[in-house]
């Protein structure tokens, strides 16, 4: 989480950090609702849908869990 907190303030430049909210998948549905509806911009052209997004970040952790694992095994 702090990685991608790091990344997210890294690509921002500049002295101002807005608040980062994270509201887990299975957290309260106001909570959920309301963040949902935060998003500007579910999709663009060329950009991967939000649950898409998701899926690709949740694949690539899995990823990066396994290739660990394995080398600890």
């Amino acid at each position: 989480m702090n990685a991608v907190i790091q990344k997210t303030r890294e690509m921002r430049r500049g002295i101002y950090h807005p608040h980062l909210y994270v509201v887990k998948e299975d957290g309260e549905p106001p909570l959920r609702l309301w963040a949902l509806s935060a998003l500007i911009q579910d999709r663009a052209d060329v950009l991967p849908s939000y649950q898409q997004f998701i899926g690709q970040l949740k694949d690539k952790v899995r990823s990066l869990g396994d290739a660990r694992h394995s080398v600890l095994d």
